[in-house]
């Protein structure tokens, strides 16, 4: 993941750039790439190279063929923003059937596909974890120009300008969940955690099950050490997407706050197999889990892990003090 800060702006990489489903037919927007996995029936990562057909529905396009890496994983290039593609991956006779998930495409965005298992029959093309209430409108369509300037903005580091962009947008469409969803995060990257769980609590009063203000309603509430609150959020978030282990390591951390250790456990466990700052997160509580009942090897073990990934934050300069204290000093 990339652009890795503090906290919130850290996550962003992945989960806290919440961006749109809404269907717009903008001529002349710049093409996006989307990232995503593919997981077995199992939930278990598809760890082959297998191949992707992809389908726009403008009927100029030609279908083409995406193949994963060997962990499953997949970068979908040269997508029109906010134009509805068919994704099939072909059934293997053995662990799953053919699967077909319809998606729209957004900047930055992230596309888990979930294989279906060969017991059940395969179903027609449909949306995979989006709410369908977000696409019975388009916002306005200055506010979607202004939110499309701000995400430029944010990547290229001019967030005062981004912010600014965001606020113009709402004053524009005061239904426009994403752009709440994108300022909340701004907010959080200032640590205003406060100010962002105002907004992602305004977008979901628009959209109940949106998926990113969800999500980042959870770390939010997290922050603010209001872990029991933080559960009902990140349980919704995995009711619609099972496999997004990023929901999983946040889960697993409100859990744990909440002296939930066993369940957190098997939380903080997948979300081992995310990248970046959220496998990290999930070694560091795994460590703190396994401290605080005793197990100090299997601590020792994950804390060594989590200072191999992220070894220059305060966080690993206390683990290394911990273990020095505990007799295991770093080699």
């Amino acid at each position: 993941m990339k652009n890795c800060r503090v906290t919130a702006i850290r996550f962003r990489g992945l989960v806290l750039l919440g961006v749109s489903f809404f269907l717009l037919h903008g001529a002349g927007w710049a093409q996006v790439s989307m990232q995503g996995q593919v997981f077995l029936p199992t939930g278990d990562l598809l760890q082959e190279v297998v191949r992707l057909t992809l389908k726009s529905d403008d009927p100029r396009r030609d279908v083409e063929f995406v193949f994963t890496d060997g962990q499953g994983r997949f970068i979908l290039r040269g997508l029109v923003p906010f134009r509805a593609y068919t994704l099939t991956i072909e059934g293997d006779g053995r662990r799953y059937a053919t699967t077909t998930v319809t998606f729209y495409a957004q900047p930055r965005g992230y596309l888990p596909v979930n294989l279906l298992p060969l017991e059940k029959k395969e179903v027609p093309p449909r949306p995979g974890t989006i709410a369908i209430s977000r696409l019975r409108r388009a916002p306005d369509k200055v506010a979607a120009r202004l939110y499309q300037e701000a995400l430029e903005e944010i990547e290229r580091g001019k967030l005062t300008s981004a912010e600014e962009k965001l606020r113009r947008a709402l004053k524009r469409d005061a239904e426009f969940v994403d752009a709440y969803n994108e300022l909340a995060v701004l907010q959080m990257g200032k640590k205003a955690y406060a100010e962002a769980e105002r907004l992602l609590r305004q977008a979901l009063e628009k959209d109940p099950e949106a998926l990113y203000p969800l999500l980042n309603l959870g770390i939010c509430l997290n922050h603010l050490g209001r872990y029991r609150e933080a559960i009902a959020p990140l349980r919704h978030v995995l009711e619609q997407s099972p496999n997004w282990l990023t929901a999983h390591v946040y889960l697993g951390i409100a859990l744990l706050e909440s002296d939930d250790v066993q369940e957190a456990e098997s939380h903080l466990i997948r979300g081992t197999k995310a990248e970046g700052l959220e496998r990290a997160l999930a070694y560091l509580y795994l460590g703190k889990l396994y401290a605080q009942t005793d197990r100090i090897p299997k601590a020792v073990e994950a804390w060594n892990v989590y200072l191999q990934m992220d070894p220059s934050s305060p966080n690993a300069e206390r683990i290394r003090a911990l273990l020095v204290q505990l007799g295991y000093p770093q080699k």
